[in-house]
């Protein structure tokens, strides 16, 4: 390009020592445009130059981005083997999971429906166990006002209880005062055929026959006369009470002719006598004394014996406290 430019010069510079001025002038002024052009052509080159050196770096750096993407992409594949080998053991190791989670999924529906059907039968026995409750509750109810009325009844008859204890402890209370004032009103003569006792709620008086009677007699002797006025004193005190007189006779039969024909006789006369003597000459209530005959038939000692035969021929006195405020409290 430069030796074209060089002959175009010299053949100007020969030509133009044969050529017009005119001519001349035109040739300066293309010369001075074709310099300028030249100019503007040589910056141009040297641009490109320049835009052709920075290509060639960038070419430069993506040959060595293309080697190490190279490399890389080696690697790369080097490294998706290995992912493709695991994938490989994972898909079978998930296939593995997948047919041991159907039959796991199986069997597990196996036991839902066995739960369902256990539950099933439980919901049922359960619908039942609340039915039988509600039965129960409505029984339970029914119980709670039984029990309510028995305890108010409980309540009643506990009260009735503590009126009986009230009575009977009131009169074991008149027994007991009973006891000693007899017991003191006789005294001196307990241990001479005649005891005092006090049991099951009544003053028990056992006056042997000795005190009161000649053998196989029934009228009472003088002795048994003043015993038997000052036990009528003591009791005459007493309103509140209920006297048996008892005769009693030994085992051995009695062949009398005249009023007293057998021990009966003689047990029930000897009764109506002690009787009789109680109520001549006191104060004594005829109504409180009843007279019994028991013969031989309630002995407290063997027959087989003089002294026992002798301790079985007596009188008994029973003094029994008014159980009438008891017995109208029972009937209540």
């Amino acid at each position: 390009m430069r030796k074209s430019i060089f002959y175009l010069v010299l053949f100007l510079v020969i030509f133009s020592s044969c050529v017009t001025p005119r001519i001349h002038n035109a040739l300066v002024a293309e010369n001075e445009s074709i310099k300028s052009d030249l100019t503007d052509y040589e910056m141009k080159v040297l641009k490109l130059q320049s835009e052709n050196e920075e290509i060639l770096v960038q070419i430069k750096k993506l040959q060595l981005d293309i080697t190490s993407l190279k490399n890389d992409s080696t690697q790369n594949g080097k490294a998706l083997i290995v992912l493709n080998n695991k994938y490989n053991a994972l898909s079978e190791s998930y296939d593995l999971l997948t047919s041991k989670n159907s039959r796991d999924m199986a069997e597990k529906a196996k036991e839902t429906k066995l739960l369902l059907d256990q539950l099933e039968q439980a919901q049922t026995s359960l619908f039942a166990k609340e039915d039988e409750l509600s039965k129960l509750s409505l029984s339970l109810e029914s119980k709670e006002k039984e029990l309510k009325s028995a305890q108010e009844m409980l309540e009643l008859r506990s009260n009735r209880v503590s009126e009986l204890e009230s009575i009977i402890d009131k009169k074991d209370s008149i027994v007991t005062s009973l006891k000693k004032s007899i017991s003191k009103a006789l005294i001196g003569l307990e241990g001479e055929g005649l005891t005092i006792e006090q049991r099951n709620g009544k003053v028990y008086i056992s006056l042997e026959e000795a005190l009161l009677f000649a053998s196989g007699k029934f009228e009472v002797n003088n002795k048994g006369v003043a015993t038997l006025n000052k036990l009528a004193t003591a009791l005459s005190t007493q309103n509140e009470l209920e006297i048996l007189v008892e005769g009693h006779t030994d085992s051995i039969p009695l062949n009398g002719k005249g009023l007293i024909k057998d021990n009966w006789d003689l047990s029930v006369m000897r009764a109506t006598n002690v009787v009789k003597v109680l109520t001549k000459d006191s104060n004594l209530d005829p109504l409180k004394l009843t007279a019994a005959g028991r013969a031989e038939f309630v002995p407290i000692s063997s027959n087989e014996t003089a002294e026992g035969r002798s301790a079985n021929r007596r009188i008994e006195m029973i003094l029994s406290p008014n159980l009438d405020d008891l017995f109208k409290l029972l009937e209540e």
